[in-house]
């Protein structure tokens, strides 16, 4: 854990600032035949913001991963673009083209998130604001690592409790069919099976990509020589996360692909003990409408496909 320190202004896109260019990928449709709604909301900002407007907050970051240090030092002066604001989140186009999540304190929710002391007031930030690189204060900041570490699994299955038992009824089937080329350790199979869960179901991370991350999650834990020696496998699923799903869950699989995960994703497959693993397993399930559950699912089953395997 290192400390550093950086600071980053936040300001209105028409206060004389260029807006950023944005990657042909970055407000992806996203979903299936039809697809999802680009996840930047089209609301304006609070009429109390002018076009000429310009917003300075100090935004002091108290945690952030090892990877999203290295891309702020990277940015260029205007930094990135708020792509959209939730209650508990602001995502920031950042000027490599994927997303940068400010949360609250706490562990991080994203492997591209950065926690803050506090998150702005509400209706001050808003879509298209630009971020410039002098504004937010790193000077206490905690960096971590969230690379999957290899291991074993030092807890058995069912400490993952009833959260993780059943899928969401859009992903069931695809979901035992990634069970089942997992077992078999067939690529071709997990590419097709792991393929279709991306972009399936609903929200802001459709069920089938949280499945999906749970799996890369588990593989990247027991059998990560597997993922690279099937380029194949991992190179479909790449292709599908940026032109299949939603921005936010195109990056989540892209980091889980390179084997970065959220924290509460990596307290749960790197639990010391039974007890642990089912306080993570129980926090994880509380993240997001389903979130958490669906991801808590991909773990699970690509632990039980992977133990079915071995013994076969």
């Amino acid at each position: 854990m290192m400390p550093f320190a950086m600071r980053v202004q936040l300001e209105l896109g028409g206060s004389g600032a260029a807006p950023l260019p944005v990657p042909p990928t970055a407000f992806n449709a996203g979903g299936r035949e039809g697809g999802a709604a680009p996840l930047l909301p089209q609301t304006p900002p609070p009429h109390s913001m002018t076009a000429d407007a310009s917003i300075v907050a100090v935004l002091r970051v108290t945690r952030l991963g090892s990877l999203t240090r290295e891309r702020v030092h990277r940015a260029p002066s205007l930094a990135g673009q708020v792509h959209s604001v939730f209650e508990r989140a602001i995502n920031v186009l950042w000027s490599d083209g994927c997303l940068l999540t400010l949360q609250g304190p706490g562990l991080l929710v994203a492997p591209f998130a950065v926690a803050l002391s506090r998150l702005p007031e509400r209706g001050t930030v808003a879509p298209g604001m630009a971020v410039r690189g002098t504004a937010f204060d790193w000077t206490a900041a905690q960096c971590v690592d969230l690379h999957m570490p290899l291991g074993p699994l030092d807890f058995p299955l069912d400490a993952l409790g009833e959260a993780a038992r059943a899928a969401s009824p859009s992903i069931s089937p695809a979901a035992r069919e990634l069970e089942r080329g997992l077992a078999s350790l067939d690529g071709g199979a997990v590419s097709a099976a792991a393929g279709a869960l991306i972009g399936l179901g609903e929200g802001l991370t459709p069920s089938g990509d949280d499945c999906v991350v749970g799996a890369l999650a588990v593989l990247h834990r027991l059998r990560p020589d597997w993922l690279a020696a099937n380029a194949r496998v991992t190179g479909a699923l790449a292709a599908a996360a940026r032109t299949r799903t939603t921005d936010i869950a195109r990056d989540f699989v892209l980091e889980a692909l390179a084997g970065r995960f959220a924290e509460p994703v990596l307290a749960v497959v790197t639990a010391e003990s039974v007890a642990v693993a089912r306080r993570a397993a129980d926090r994880l399930a509380r993240l997001g409408a389903t979130s958490g559950a669906d991801t808590l699912h991909g773990i699970q089953l690509a632990v039980r496909a992977l133990e079915r395997g071995s013994v076969a």
